[in-house]
């Protein structure tokens, strides 16, 4: 799984958008997650995606999600706020796939450091400057 972008710094009320994609033959049976971490927090699952284009909840606040296909999911703001720094994951849990014969224990998401090797974090505050301020 790769996320990009790995950095993301906006004013608020700006949109974002983060991307993740699943690099692996795998991906049509891979289920994935949205993940945020707030400060002094663990993970709080956002939003998940057992198949393309299926996404739960299809939002969450100012938050979407979406899958267009099984490599691809993507996390979206049309207005983020300050409350919303955040490292925000992507992480995948494989599973069962009868029409490949394809046979995984796993059917949870996990927490792993190896399915999370990309971390977006998401800094907001409500005067942004930039180098030529």
């Amino acid at each position: 799984i790769q996320q990009s972008p790995a950095f993301l710094s906006a004013k608020a009320g700006a949109s974002m958008k983060l991307s993740c994609e699943v690099t692996d033959a795998v991906s049509t049976t891979l289920y994935v997650y949205w993940y945020r971490q707030d400060p002094h927090s663990g993970p709080q699952l956002l939003f998940s995606s057992l198949y393309a284009p299926s996404v739960d909840p299809s939002n969450l606040g100012q938050f979407t999600a979406s899958r267009p296909n099984s490599s691809h999911f993507f996390l979206e703001s049309t207005d983020v706020a300050v409350n919303d720094s955040a490292v925000y994951y992507c992480a995948g849990s494989p599973h069962s796939d009868s029409n490949t014969d394809t046979l995984c224990t796993e059917t949870t998401p996990a927490l792993s450091p190896s399915h999370f090797p990309v971390s977006v974090f998401l800094y907001l505050n409500s005067q942004h400057h930039t180098s030529s301020d």
